[in-house]
């Protein structure tokens, strides 16, 4: 989970004061939702792809293949 949160800080950090990252566990279903905003498309898009890999490797489903 440390790999995890190295990279949403690391999100944040490149995100900076104009963009923002939001990741919550949702109430309703077995996912996690990742909302990220800011000025440049590309790097957003590169933040989410991060996060999401970083989830995916730390998730116990991806662990047991």
């Amino acid at each position: 989970m440390a790999a995890v949160q190295q990279t949403i800080a690391s999100g944040e950090t490149r995100l900076g004061t104009g963009g923002r990252l939001v990741i919550r566990k949702s109430g309703t279903e077995p996912v996690i939702r990742i909302m990220a905003e800011g000025e440049d498309e590309e790097l957003v898009a590169g933040v989410i792809d991060e996060v999401c890999e970083a989830i995916l490797k730390a998730s116990p489903a991806q662990a047991a293949e």
